[in-house]
């Protein structure tokens, strides 16, 4: 059988089987049957059993699941069928040849031995078992959320609402807070929340101010708090009181007022909490402060990971804590050279903006000052932006290598210099504009006069959705990042320096989906800042179809949170976070179906072309 020695040689090059011995690769090639499959015959039905473990040889494979969604499409050196074969249960994809296919049909019985035979085979496809996806193919792993933090948040509503009317004096409110032992009080009015008075504001809007404690308790309480309703998750309450930098969340539930949850109410829940962080680095009063409480971060992110946090949500809330270290390093600057001269804006650009930052970033970022800022405003904001980027570096989030930011003039500058920044940009789209345009249209204000920068938007909006060329040249220029995927849907990798045999999940999966989804959004008209909310905003205008919007947001969940165990595992390592995988990482269903987002992304590019009609 002069076949053996052949396939004993592919067998050894794949992952699982490299770790069997030489006479178990034998073993291997002696039970293997080979057949050949053309373009579209059927393989496996659904509901069958099977007796064989299925590998790629040549050409390539399609899934399909029960209701004919495309589960994965596999190539050469992949496995299917293992998950019935290990369960002996039901086939649950119908498999297809989509090539002209050579498949390798090994027994069921030698793939059995080969487990018990070597212990490194058998805990390899037990991990892609437990690694199996259910979802189409470019849907991300499925995780049931078990962190504390994916509790309904009414989960930490411990009481009922402690109330009290808004006719009644700050004295009698002060004292039912002490007698019910809360920390804040919701004020009604005609039985209707009116709004909220905290112990902080006893403190500093009575005590500290010399305020009659019999005046009414409306006129130091917060009117229309900020509320969330029963049915949102614990995750999403932190991060609003992340994101208002507030202590007490009113809780309602079909309007009607279910209770109060505190940051302290988080204690129940986890130890370490992105809560604690921020609020910990809010006391802090110097760059040194703040860069010790920020060495606690790589630790909190992979309690995040293990907890399986989904990468948009984890995206948010390392953003949340980049804009809270970015405004407490303003508030010190402030304090050092005094109050601003006129009215600004600090913007975020990038990932950032997009609140999509990962635990490796970089800063970009820039200011917006009112028209009337001449020479002087100008080198004041020019110390406070050495105090915000030098204090951001010191915290681990290093100098933009391309110099974008506020400490650069060019990007420290009126409101009319950026609009006119913006309409060259995109009236005039020469190589450099279109970089530009990449960096500056995810911009979002985190400090300052936040309508200083929606002025800017508006202009962007009508200006961009107008020029069909400015948006075909962005689209060209988009195609700068594809998908690492070679002929035959085999994956291409750096093939010398630091990062050998990995790609860059970042810059080919990460950000061909972000360019996409800028660019149609400006095209529907749209300057929304998420990734995904782009795409669905595109959606709704009509400017991409559903389906193709749900892929690409399914793409990119999955890309990301590839992406983020991926950090995790270095920084448990002691290693720094960075981007760049080995598909040795991942196991064989994993890497299937990492092709197919990959496959998902090709596929909105060539479209992005059609719409631009680029060839």
């Amino acid at each position: 059988m002069n076949e053996i020695p052949d396939i004993e040689r592919f067998l050894r090059g794949l992952p699982g089987f490299d770790h069997l011995s030489s006479d178990l690769v034998h073993a291997a090639a002696l039970a293997i049957s080979v057949a050949y499959y053309r373009n579209g015959q059927d393989i496996m039905q659904i509901g069958t059993t099977t007796s064989t473990l299925h590998i790629v040889r040549s050409g390539a494979i399609e899934l399909r699941g029960e209701d004919g969604e495309l589960v994965a499409r596999l190539a050469e050196g992949d496995c299917f069928g293992f998950p019935s074969l290990m369960n002996n249960a039901p086939v649950r994809n119908h498999s297809t040849a989509i090539e002209d296919t050579l498949l390798y049909h090994l027994n069921g019985d030698a793939f059995r031995d080969l487990r018990s035979g070597c212990p490194e085979f058998d805990t390899f496809f037990n991990r892609a078992l437990s690694h199996r996806v259910h979802r189409q193919a470019m849907q991300p792993i499925t995780k049931q959320i078990r962190g504390a933090s994916a509790k309904s948040v009414s989960q930490l509503v411990t009481r009922k609402p402690v109330t009290i009317d808004v006719s009644a004096s700050i004295r009698e409110t002060a004292a039912k807070m002490v007698k019910e032992r809360v920390s804040a009080m919701l004020i009604t009015r005609n039985g209707q929340m009116s709004g909220i008075v905290t112990d902080r504001d006893l403190r500093s809007r009575v005590v500290a101010s010399d305020f009659s404690i019999d005046a009414p308790v409306e006129a130091i309480m917060t009117t229309e708090p900020t509320l969330l309703d029963a049915s949102a998750t614990a995750y999403e309450a932190a991060l609003l009181m992340m994101q208002n930098n507030i202590h007490h969340l009113p809780i309602t539930a079909n309007t009607e007022l279910l209770g109060l949850v505190t940051r302290s109410d988080y204690m129940r829940l986890e130890t370490e909490h992105p809560l604690y962080l921020v609020s910990d680095l809010a006391k802090q009063t110097s760059a040194q402060g703040l860069a010790a409480v920020c060495a606690r971060l790589p630790g909190l992110i992979s309690g995040q990971i293990d907890a399986d946090v989904s990468g948009e949500q984890l995206g948010k809330f390392i953003t949340a804590i980049t804009d809270t270290i970015t405004k407490r390093l303003i508030r010190i600057a402030e304090a050092k050279l005094g109050a601003p001269p006129c009215r600004y804006a600090w913007i975020a650009l990038g990932s950032q903006a997009r609140r999509e930052q990962s635990a490796k970033s970089d800063q970009d970022n820039a200011l917006v000052l009112e028209d009337t800022a001449g020479e002087a405003e100008n080198a004041y904001f020019a110390k406070v932006a050495k105090v915000v980027n030098d204090g951001l570096n010191d915290c681990g989030y290093v100098y933009c290598s391309g110099d974008v930011m506020a400490s650069n003039p060019k990007w420290r500058t009126t409101i009319t210099q950026w609009k006119k920044y913006f309409h060259t940009w995109i009236t005039v789209p020469e190589e450099k504009a279109l970089m530009h345009a990449n960096i500056f249209f995810d911009l979002r204000a985190v400090d300052g006069d936040a309508s200083l920068v929606e002025d800017i938007k508006d202009g962007i909006r009508e200006t961009a959705k107008r020029n069909e060329l400015f948006l075909a040249l962005m689209a060209k220029n988009a195609m700068n990042f594809q998908p690492p995927l070679g002929f035959f849907r085999q994956f291409v990798l750096d093939k010398s320096g630091e990062h050998r045999n990995t790609f860059d999940l970042k810059l080919h999966g990460i950000m061909p989906i972000v360019e996409i989804a800028r660019i149609r959004s400006l095209a529907a008209g749209e300057m929304r800042v998420t990734t995904r909310n782009r795409l669905r905003a595109a959606a709704r205008k009509g400017e991409l179809s559903e389906l193709d919007a749900t892929s690409l947001i399914d793409a990119l969940d999955f890309i990301d949170n590839l992406r983020l165990e991926h950090q995790s595992r270095q920084m448990e390592a002691g290693q720094p976070a960075d981007n760049h995988l080995a598909p040795s990482e991942l196991s064989p269903l994993m890497r299937q179906n990492l092709k197919a987002a990959f496959s998902q992304i090709r596929t909105s590019q060539l479209a992005l072309l059609n719409r631009f009609h680029i060839r």
